[in-house]
């Protein structure tokens, strides 16, 4: 089965905003409750503290998320490899990926492991490194195809049940 994928600059960066949300909101939580327990300790009234929580908030939540932007994209940017069109042909033994200034293949069993979300499957070849395929290039019986590959070969995956 091949599959024709073009990644873009808007793909690339929702990809990011939302895999990365959890680990923000988690981080602007456990600033917050250290600012309150702070607050707290100084003696602060409690009306001091509800009115600046939310400003300091606010402002490290717009930081985060214009930092965020830009690092990004300069990582899209920087990599010309992620902007080609790619061709990822999938076999029961082997998953080929060919740009146009790059081709490389590798067998199902020295993948690390697979990541499939709503909008991607994710194969990472080890922990660092993974190839982010979009399903918005396959076909529905691609998809389920590509599943069922994945389990065939016994590869640590998570994949989707729809």
């Amino acid at each position: 089965m091949t599959v024709k994928t073009q990644i873009t600059f808007k793909d690339f960066l929702m990809f990011h905003l939302k895999s990365s949300f959890p680990r923000l909101m988690a981080f602007l939580l456990i600033l917050m409750l250290a600012f309150i327990l702070k607050e707290s300790v100084d003696g602060n009234t409690e009306n001091t503290l509800l009115q600046s929580v939310p400003v300091w908030s606010g402002i490290l939540l717009v930081f985060m998320v214009i930092r965020s932007f830009f690092s990004i994209r300069f990582a899209f940017n920087s990599n010309k490899n992620i902007q080609e069109r790619i061709d990822y042909t999938f076999t029961e033994e082997t998953i080929r990926a060919r740009g146009e200034t790059f081709e490389e293949e590798f067998t199902w069993n020295s993948v690390y492991k697979v990541k499939e979300n709503k909008g991607w499957f994710l194969i990472y070849q080890n922990a660092q490194v993974m190839s982010m395929v979009p399903k918005k290039f396959f076909a529905k019986e691609q998809v389920s195809g590509l599943r069922t590959i994945i389990k065939a070969n016994q590869v640590k995956a998570k994949l989707r049940k729809d």
